[in-house]
């Protein structure tokens, strides 16, 4: 790795633009002894102009291609074939009692090779030799040129999408290629009349088997396509090189892209694209039902209804390719004073295929010394972690192709540290910049009833479908003899409030919530009509005609039409309706409503509430009761954030309370 850092620093010195002849020096100059297995590559193809260029590129851009030491496989040999025993005893089934037998033979496979941990990496330059680049760049040129989708590409998509060996560092180079060339190419991407789509689905189907890890055995080196296979679980990221592998050595142009981090939930992910005259075409690198639904939901204005809202701040594509740009290319900037994801530049930032994007500009605070970046953060496992850059031009900073609807910090970033260079925002939807409040001058009582944020749309689920497609119909009678129907329920619906509008001209008394199932499930049930200035006035004195009895955890049918969203009713029904008086009649122009949303405070936890103030202050805190809670007296529009006192995993996410609903960053 010395050598790449050197390879910067020449080319920061003599400028990055510089290429041809002077670029392929530079790299040549850093291959020590294995430039002879490189002048072998470049002599070989000297009378084929287009693959001497390819061999170029692809010696061009190899400082900063490193790969674990090919060691590691063969002293882990012995612990892959246990995994594999354990598997069978589980029939290859991931669940956690497996799991957790996982994670103790990892440990205690590790705790006796701790060779493991001094194994160096290995630079490609120093280490590929002439036959394997050979090999490769003859297969990706056969597979291309077979390819009925990618053959007329330019030769610029062929060098970044379908060329390259290595997908990801850290993978140990071997035959993949043609392993899987041998395996597919007379079946696929070779024959006119097909959809690119539907091939590509097959051939995912044959590799269904392969699965997520759940999470166990996360440290365990998963470094080679065959490994994969025979351990059959592995992280998303595995998973996306091992289908670059596969889907380039049939001639297919693509690529990993991922986001750093997530705007409104912890973590991060990584997924595959397909390129195909010029669009990606991103899809789930694990076989699902639903592979192709990346652009539709991660789109930051849309939701899933099986996961819920996706709120991205950025997103980047990993590349063979150097793209040097940012901090590290300055060399005013030290090394430690870059955070990690930008040290990597092998990426480049691909935001605007998935998602509008906005440039946000602030101006900053007590600058420190000799500090000439910004960053721009996003909260992670309760720590700001910065996913742009932006250089400091007189106190002020332009942060480029930013996502909306996102909490942001501005922040500083010197020997490792992330310190505050300004206040929390939120990137509205339009695109403006909404500060916070932190003062008690306008306050107001906050009821919550979860701390875990849109992460929650998955284990509220049931209760969303609940009143997915209900339908409401309304009559001035109660026995609804000549109802009309007023509205119908969308087919998915998310865990936040929804208005919908009335299809009822005449005026009605009494209203019949027909239900999908036998359960009566909202937080909110609200009724609009419109004032004669235009303005819609919410129904009020709402009552339902069947009594209710308060259910075991204490909510009674009141919350349904009171005006706060964390409060709510939840109970089995003997029958798929439910009757509401209005108490007078409406031409009702609207209806509000939200599913019941299922309570995460526990009885006997303490929870704390903070709000933002140059950092997390605290307020208040109040013992869980099984459904929600109330903070009196909290300032209004302030960033809040709800923490289980002492709990090990903080699953918290910021908030902002908004007419009395919890929205969740």
């Amino acid at each position: 790795m010395k050598s790449f850092f050197l390879l910067l620093f020449i080319l920061i010195l003599t400028g990055c633009c510089d290429k041809g002849q002077k670029d392929l020096d530079l790299s040549l100059s850093l291959a020590g002894n294995n430039v002879v297995e490189f002048q072998k590559v470049l002599d070989h193809y000297k009378n084929d102009s287009l693959k001497l260029e390819a061999a170029k590129f692809l010696i061009i851009n190899m400082p900063g291609s490193f790969s674990r030491n090919n060691k590691v496989i063969e002293i882990c040999q012995p612990f892959y074939n246990e995994y594999d025993s354990l598997a069978k005893l589980y029939d290859y089934k991931m669940t956690p009692e497996r799991g957790e037998k996982i994670d103790s033979l990892w440990n205690d496979f590790f705790y006796k090779h701790p060779q493991l941990d001094q194994l160096s990496s290995q630079a490609d330059i120093e280490t590929i030799t002439a036959k394997q680049l050979i090999s490769e760049i003859d297969l990706a040129f056969k597979a291309w040129q077979e390819n009925i989708y990618t053959k007329d590409c330019s030769f610029e998509d062929f060098c970044e999408y379908i060329l390259p060996y290595r997908r990801m560092n850290g993978s140990v180079i071997d035959d993949s290629r043609k392993v899987f060339y041998k395996r597919h190419h007379r079946y696929f991407f070779t024959q006119p009349g097909k959809s690119m789509i539907q091939e590509a689905d097959s051939l995912l189907y044959q590799y269904k088997d392969l699965t997520h890890s759940m999470y166990w055995g996360t440290q365990i080196p998963i470094l080679n396509a065959s490994t994969f296979e025979y351990m059959r679980h592995g992280l998303c990221e595995q998973r996306c090189w091992y289908n670059s592998l596969l889907f380039s050595s049939l001639g297919m142009a693509i690529a990993i892209d991922f986001i750093p981090a997530w705007g409104n939930r912890r973590n991060s992910h990584s997924w595959n694209v397909l390129i195909k005259n010029g669009q990606s075409y991103a899809f789930e690198p694990y076989w699902d039902n639903d592979r192709w639904k990346y652009k539709r939901i991660y789109n930051n204005e849309s939701f899933d209804p099986l996961w819920g809202r996706f709120r991205l701040p950025k997103v980047y594509r990993y590349t063979y390719k150097n793209y040097f740009e940012g901090p590290m290319t300055d060399k005013r900037v030290d090394r430690k004073d870059i955070p990690p994801l930008f040290k990597n530049i092998k990426k480049r930032d691909v935001s605007h295929e998935y998602f509008d994007t906005v440039n946000v500009s602030i101006a900053l605070d007590n600058i420190p010394k000799n500090t000439y970046y910004a960053y721009l953060c996003v909260l992670n496992y309760n720590e700001w972690m910065p996913v742009q850059w932006g250089k400091i031009v007189k106190n002020n900073v332009v942060f480029n192709g930013m996502g909306k609807d996102i909490v942001y910090l501005p922040c500083y970033y010197k020997n490792g540290t992330v310190s505050f260079a300004g206040e929390p925002f939120l990137l509205t939807q339009e695109g403006r910049i909404k500060k916070f409040n932190h003062n008690f001058s306008d306050t107001e009582s906050l009821y919550i009833k979860n701390f875990c944020g849109a992460a929650l749309h998955t284990g509220n689920y049931k209760n969303n479908i609940s009143i997915c497609h209900a339908k409401i119909v309304g009559d001035v009678s109660s026995s609804f003899k000549n109802a009309d129907t007023l509205c119908i329920f969308p087919d998915s619906i998310d865990i936040y409030s929804n208005r919908i509008s009335s299809i009822l001209n005449r005026p009605v008394r009494y209203l019949r919530i027909i239900l999908p199932y036998s359960i009566l499930a909202f937080s909110d049930l609200s009724f609009y009509y419109r004032a004669i200035d235009g303005k819609e006035i919410k129904v009020p004195n709402i009552k339902l005609l069947q009594p209710f009895s308060n259910t075991e955890n204490g909510e009674k049918t009141d919350y349904l039409f009171d005006d706060y969203f964390a409060t709510g009713y939840k109970k089995d029904l003997k029958q798929k309706y439910i009757d509401i008086d209005l108490n007078n009649e409406y031409s009702l122009s609207s209806v509000g409503f939200a599913p019941y949303f299922e309570s995460g405070l526990k009885e006997q936890i303490c929870f704390e509430l903070f709000y933002w103030n140059n950092g997390w202050q605290s307020l208040k805190t109040q013992t869980g009761s099984k459904k929600h809670i109330v903070f009196h007296n909290v300032p209004k529009d302030a960033l809040f954030i709800l923490k289980q006192k002492g709990a090990t995993l903080n699953r918290s996410r910021p908030f902002i309370y908004k007419n009395n609903e919890v929205l969740w960053h």
